[in-house]
């Protein structure tokens, strides 16, 4: 037997937005979790740095709010390297509580969201520096009850009655119980991240900026309270060892090249240069008898339009609901799958266009780059891509009417 032992109404795997975020959720109406985060400590990471308009609003529903301490965006510029500036799109038209995205970096947005479990008493038990080794079935039924593992040596055991599998795109337990995901799309390129201290800009008070042209898009996002920008910069696959080769002068130069606002930068880079290979993946499904995924462990989406943290919150949001009302006997947890599926299935696509339009590479995007961008001269356009970004086509569990509005489910 082990020397550790939990139990709770819900075990949940990973302590990332996902994770975290549907404990929050599920303290809300009143079930108890345990989160297993592998990691002890608070990795940075360069992405996940912006959150939307929607998130925002449940972040506000759980608590999370007051520890939210970024950078207010209201616009997003787009420019071109020879015809200059495009047009901005924005939030200041939409009739929500938060006309804006909140930018921080991601390690704080993780600090926050652990912090502000203080707030729910005995709802949710953290358990850091867990690292899950294997799900423990039940031999009578074969039903998922909860996960083994070990903590500083120790062997532990988490019992639940219904197991969350935040555990990111590998999701070991989504394999166990042999959920496939597809994996549909992935692009030819990589992003190449960086910080730098913020330029001397106005184009970038409250705004992030996004290049684009022959080379695909380059992305400007202001952090830690707009004194420093997180640059992305989209390289071909091909050409990603040759730029992290680059000696730090080198490699400043050519990101001015790309994004020449950079140049008005007091000093150059900040800090090592990340890569990642943008992709798009998708569950079969996302209910397994009594196992729910949340988060990257049920999709993966490029970031071009910065739907990861808002899918995954809205996931939490949802599955809170719906396991209310499964403890209570009311409903199944296949109605997660039903309400979730079908619309992360509409943001997948979504994203996957607007991928392939800002990223397109070759002499022919300069050459149209005026006509493709027509759009920021259409406000009815505008507020259209604002909506989408905002996350406001989503329906929360109130909005699904399986929550009431003072948050406790309708039994």
């Amino acid at each position: 037997m082990p020397s550790l032992y939990w139990d709770a109404d819900v075990v949940i795997v990973g302590g990332g937005v996902a994770g975290a975020g549907t404990a929050h959720a599920l303290a809300t109406v009143g079930v108890s979790s345990i989160v297993l985060e592998r990691s002890a400590d608070f990795p940075e990471l360069n992405r996940g740095d912006v959150i939307q308009p929607l998130s925002l609003g449940l972040l506000d529903k759980w608590g999370v709010l007051p520890h939210i301490h970024g950078y207010q965006v209201v616009a997003s510029g787009i420019h071109h390297r020879v015809h200059g500036f495009l047009g901005e799109w924005g939030f200041a038209d939409l009739e929500i509580d938060h006309p804006h995205q909140t930018v921080l970096r991601h390690t704080n947005i993780h600090r926050a969201l652990h912090a502000a479990f203080a707030g729910h008493g005995d709802l949710v038990s953290v358990r850091r520096g867990a690292r899950v080794s294997a799900p423990l079935f039940d031999d009578r039924d074969g039903a998922l009850r909860g996960v083994t593992g070990t903590i500083g040596g120790e062997p532990f055991r988490a019992l639940g009655r219904i197991v969350v599998a935040a555990d990111g795109p590998a999701s070991p337990l989504r394999r166990a119980a042999g959920i496939r995901f597809e994996q549909r799309y992935r692009y030819d390129h990589v992003h190449l991240m960086t910080t730098c201290p913020r330029p001397d800009a106005p184009q970038l008070d409250h705004r992030t900026a996004r290049y684009v042209g022959a080379d695909g898009i380059t992305m400007i996002i202001p952090l830690d309270g707009g004194t420093q920008v997180r640059v992305a910069v989209q390289l071909p696959v091909a050409e990603e060892m040759a730029w992290r080769a680059l000696e730090p002068g080198r490699l400043w130069r050519r990101m001015v090249a790309r994004a020449p606002m950079l140049a008005g930068a007091p000093s150059a880079l900040a800090g090592e240069p990340h890569t990642y290979r943008a992709h798009l993946a998708h569950a079969e499904r996302y209910v397994q008898g009594n196992l729910c995924l949340v988060g990257d462990a049920a999709h993966v989406v490029p970031p071009t339009l910065g739907q990861g943290m808002n899918m995954a919150m809205l996931d939490a949001d949802v599955l809170a609901a719906v396991v209310r009302r499964t403890l209570d006997g009311a409903a199944t947890l296949d109605l997660y799958d039903r309400l979730r599926r079908p619309a992360n299935e509409i943001v997948l696509a979504s994203s996957h266009e607007q991928t392939l339009v800002q990223t397109a590479t070759g002499p022919e995007v300069d050459e149209h780059v005026l006509r493709n961008y027509a759009w920021l001269a259409d406000p009815v356009r505008r507020r259209e891509v604002a909506e989408r970004v905002a996350g406001l086509h989503n329906k929360t569990a109130e909005q699904l009417g399986i929550l009431d509005l003072a948050g406790d489910c309708r039994r």
